[in-house]
């Protein structure tokens, strides 16, 4: 069953919900639906039970699944909220709406592991794009065939050639290492401007990406585009 909630401007409506149990991973999921106040805003929605609210980003259908961290406690009631994002602030957020007790699930002796929801620039990074392209001055992150962006990458007098010494485009496939170790590690980001320059990257906020990156690279000459 999915939980359907109704962002109105502010107001956030339960139209469709379901039981809940404790220990649950990865098996509710959530379709966020909004009125047209949310338009051009990015959308990240907010889980609360006992705990820490954990944030997970929408995507373009509004949907996500409840996270792991918010139905380790029996007995305690659910909580939902949403906000929009814009030039790199929180524009809009909306009230909390109850999705109810989260019932006592059935446990194995162990209890189980499991890993921890990813952080938001690591949702960012997981959703932008399948595969890297070089054509020997820019470097650009692939999605299918559409260009996500393009980082001219400085190569020395002349440049680099293409594909090395074969002069020919190449094409790096990213399912198994992601954006990060692709772009960012082709460019020489620093690992602890990384996380500022995803939330950039995700806003489209321009001017504080190309702020967050001089602080970076104040002595590199590599242009940035998104």
């Amino acid at each position: 069953m999915t939980f359907i909630l109704y962002a109105d401007k502010n107001k956030l409506i339960v139209r469709k919900r379901g039981p809940l149990t404790s220990g649950s991973v990865g098996v509710y999921p959530v379709r966020f639906e909004f009125s047209t106040d949310w338009e051009g805003l990015s959308r990240t929605a907010v889980f609360q039970a006992d705990g820490e609210p954990v944030r997970m980003l929408l995507d373009e259908s509004g949907a996500c699944s409840i996270p792991r961290e918010v139905l380790v406690k029996p007995g305690v009631r659910l909580k939902a909220g949403v906000y929009g994002v814009q030039g790199g602030e929180i524009v809009l957020p909306t009230i909390w709406a109850d999705l109810g007790e989260i019932l006592r699930g059935v446990t194995m002796p162990d209890g189980g592991t499991y890993p921890p929801t990813p952080e938001l620039w690591e949702q960012a990074l997981n959703g932008k794009g399948d595969a890297l392209e070089y054509d020997g001055l820019n470097l650009s992150l692939l999605a299918g065939d559409k260009k996500l962006s393009t980082v001219q990458i400085a190569g020395g007098e002349g440049g680099v050639p293409a594909g090395g010494a074969t002069g020919r485009d190449f094409v790096v496939e990213l399912s198994h290492m992601g954006f990060a170790t692709g772009l960012f590690d082709a460019v020489g980001a620093p690992e602890a401007i990384r996380p500022r320059l995803l939330t950039c990257v995700r806003d489209r906020n321009i001017h504080e990406l190309q702020k967050a990156a001089e602080a970076a690279w104040t002595t590199s000459t590599s242009t940035m585009s998104f």
